[in-house]
C-alpha cells in the first residue's frame, strides 16, 4: 500500500520509537530500546506475539510448538544466553543423546544401532515394511551441523562407512584454500563436499541441516548458517580443525551440546521480553499492521497503521480493515516478514526493494501426549533426525532410497526437556510422554498430517507402537513458507539492502530474512540494530 499523496488533517501520535513485527526479532529490538530509556510502540499484524517461538497447552501442559531451542555459539553480550540471563531466565542443554535415522551404508546388510539391530518393525521375512532396512545411529559426539571434527572416530565411521570416512580424512591433507577462496561456491554443501566428500554430506550434514534450517545445505550460505567456518578452515588448514576450534570455544563457555533452550520452554523468552517492554513503559499492539512508511525529513518518519484481520492462510500477511492512523517517530525498526518490510521500504529513499525472496519450506508439527510406558526407556534418546528420502507411496528417484516414514524429525519432548515429563507425570501419572513429529521438506508439497499417520511414523521411529486410545491430546501447528533459505545470492542482496538502509537516519531492518534463520542469529542482530538507534549514553 502506497503512502497517500494528498494532505489531510489526521491526528498523529508521537512515539520515541516504533517497532514493526512482534516475533522474537521485534520483541528483542523493543526491549533493547527500553534499555536505552525509550518507550517504544510495537505493532504486530497477527493476534499474538512471539512468531515462530510459540507455546500451547497440550494435555494441560504448556509445550513449545515452534522453535524449541537455539544453537549454542560463543555467546556475545547481545546473544540469546545473555538475553535470557538478563531477563531472569535460565538456559539449559537437552537431556539425552540425539540420533539420526538413516538408510543402510552402501554395500552393508543393515545399519548399526548402538551395536544392536534396527528399531524398524520387521515383517515375517525379516524385511522392513518399506523394503529398506533403515535404522538409528547415535549422533556423533564431536560435530557441528553434522560436520565431524574427526571423520575417523568410531561414531562417525558407523554412520558413513569406512570408505566415506577414509575419503573425509583427506580433508587434513588438502590445501587450506580448497573450498574457502572467494571464487569458490559459498554454499555449505559445496564446502563439505570439497573438504570431506559426499558421504559426510549425505549421511550427516544433509539430515542435520534439513532438520535445523528446513533447507538443503546446497542452498544455504555457509557464512550465514556457520559464521566464521570458512575463515577458520582457511586459517587452520582443514575443516575438521575448524570444527574442533568451534567446539572447544563452545565448551569453554560451559556449553557441551549443540543446542539449548530456556528452562521451562522457549516460549518463556518471548513472554518475558514482552513483559519487560511493557513494564518499562513500552506498548505492544496486536492485530495492528503497518501499511506505509514515509520519510518526512532526515531522521523523521511517519508510519500508517490500521487494524487487521486474519489472512487466507497462516502464512499470509493479515489484510487491513478500517481506517489508518498515523504514527510519528525518529526511530523505526522493521522486524517484520520480508514481504511486509520490502513494501514499507518503498517509502525509504535510496533503498532498492527489488529483492526476490526465496520461498521457505511449508512446515507442520504435531505434538501428541500419550500414555505409553513402553517409551519410559527413551529408545530414541532426546529424538532423531530422518535422512531425506522418498516418502512412502511416492516414486523414488535414482539417487534417493525410499524412506519408511514421512516425518523428517521426532523429538521425545518429555525425555529431552525434563520439566515437560515431570509436569505430565504430575498431571496424568507415570508412563505419560510427549512426542513432537515434524513434517515438510524443501521442494515438497504442503505436508498433510493426521494423527493416524503420525502414530505410524512414531512406531517406526521408536520401535514402540501406541494405540490411538492411549492418546491424551494432540495439537498441529503449521508455518507455510515463513523461513526463506539464506542462499548466497539472497544474502548478498539482503546485505545490500541493509547497507542502503544504514544510510538513512532513524531506520533499521532486522529479522530472519536479513539476520539469517535461527534464534541465535536473530536475537543479537535485532538487539544490535535497535541499539544503533539509541540516544548517546549520558555518562
Amino acid at each position: 500500500m502506497s503512502a497517500p499523496t494528498g494532505s489531510s488533517r489526521q491526528e498523529i501520535q508521537d512515539w520515541d520509537a516504533v517497532v514493526v513485527g512482534g516475533g522474537i526479532a521485534g520483541l528483542s529490538a523493543a526491549w533493547e530500546l527500553t534499555r536505552a530509556g525509550l518507550r517504544p510502540l510495537l505493532v504486530e499484524a497477527r493476534g499474538y506475539t512471539g512468531g515462530l517461538v510459540a507455546g500451547a497447552s497440550v494435555a494441560g501442559v504448556r509445550i513449545d510448538l515452534g522453535a524449541e531451542g537455539f544453537a549454542t555459539r560463543a555467546d556475545s553480550p547481545l546473544g540469546v544466553t545473555a538475553t535470557a540471563c538478563e531477563l531472569g531466565l535460565t538456559t539449559v542443554s537437552p537431556s539425552g543423546r540425539p540420533h539420526l535415522f538413516l538408510p543402510p551404508v552402501a554395500g552393508s546388510a543393515a545399519p548399526p544401532r548402538d551395536g544392536s539391530t534396527s528399531t524398524v518393525p520387521q515383517t515375517a521375512d525379516g524385511a522392513a515394511p518399506s523394503g529398506q532396512p533403515w535404522g538409528l545411529h547415535p549422533f556423533p559426539a564431536n560435530a557441528f551441523l553434522g560436520i565431524p571434527a574427526d571423520p575417523g572416530s568410531p561414531d562417525v565411521v558407523s554412520v558413513i562407512g569406512t570408505e566415506a570416512a577414509a575419503l573425509a580424512a583427506r580433508d587434513r591433507d588438502l590445501p587450506a584454500s580448497a573450498g574457502t577462496r572467494l571464487q569458490d561456491p559459498g554454499d555449505l554443501a559445496s564446502l563439505v563436499r570439497t573438504r570431506m566428500g559426499q558421504g559426510v554430506l549425505d549421511r550427516l550434514v544433509r539430515p542435520v541441516v534439513a532438520g535445523i534450517h528446513s533447507a538443503d545445505p546446497s542452498v544455504l550460505a555457509t557464512d550465514t548458517v556457520a559464521p566464521g567456518l570458512r575463515e577458520a578452515t582457511a586459517r587452520l588448514g582443514s575443516l575438521g580443525a575448524a570444527v574442533t576450534e568451534l567446539l572447544e570455544r563452545r565448551r569453554s563457555s560451559g556449553r557441551q551440546g549443540g543446542d539449548a533452550t530456556v528452562e521451562g520452554g522457549m516460549f518463556l523468552l518471548t513472554d518475558a521480553l514482552r513483559q519487560a517492554v511493557e513494564a518499562a513503559g513500552g506498548r505492544t499492539e496486536t492485530r495492528t499492521g503497518a501499511q506505509w512508511l514515509r520519510q518526512e525529513a532526515p531522521g523523521r518518519w511517519t508510519l500508517a497503521v490500521s487494524a487487521t484481520q486474519r489472512g487466507a492462510s497462516p502464512s499470509d500477511e493479515p489484510p487491513p480493515v478500517g481506517p489508518t492512523r498515523l504514527l510519528r517517530t525518529t526511530r523505526v525498526v522493521l522486524a517484520c516478514s520480508p514481504g511486509a518490510a520490502l513494501r514499507l521500504l518503498e517509502g525509504a529513499p535510496g533503498v532498492d526493494t527489488d529483492v526476490e525472496v526465496p520461498r521457505g519450506t511449508s512446515l507442520a508439527r504435531l505434538v501428541l501426549v500419550v500414555r505409553a510406558p513402553g517409551l519410559d526407556d527413551a529408545p530414541t534418546g532426546s529424538g532423531l533426525l530422518v535422512a531425506p528420502g522418498t516418502a512412502p507411496g511416492t516414486q523414488p528417484s535414482d539417487e534417493v532410497l525410499p524412506g519408511p516414514v514421512r516425518a523428517k524429525a521426532l523429538s521425545h519432548l518429555s525425555a529431552k526437556w525434563p520439566w515437560v515429563g515431570r509436569q505430565l507425570r504430575e498431571r496424568h501419572g507415570p508412563g505419560t510422554h510427549a512426542l513432537r513429529l515434524s513434517y515438510g521438506r524443501p521442494g515438497q508439497p504442503r505436508p498433510e498430517v493426521d494423527l493416524e499417520a503420525a502414530l505410524e511414523d512414531a512406531a517406526t521411529l521408536t520401535g514402540r507402537r501406541v494405540d490411538p486410545s492411549a492418546v491424551l491430546d494432540h495439537v498441529v501447528a503449521r508455518w507455510d513458507g515463513t523461513l526463506p533459505p539464506p542462499t548466497p545470492a539472497y544474502r548478498r542482496r539482503t546485505a545490500r539492502v541493509e547497507k542502503e538502509v544504514a544510510r538513512l537516519k532513524g531506520l533499521v531492518v532486522t529479522g530472519a530474512w536479513v539476520a539469517g534463520t535461527g534464534i541465535a542469529a536473530i536475537v543479537p542482530h535485532a538487539r544490535a540494530a535497535a541499539g544503533s538507534l539509541a540516544p548517546p549514553s549520558r555518562t
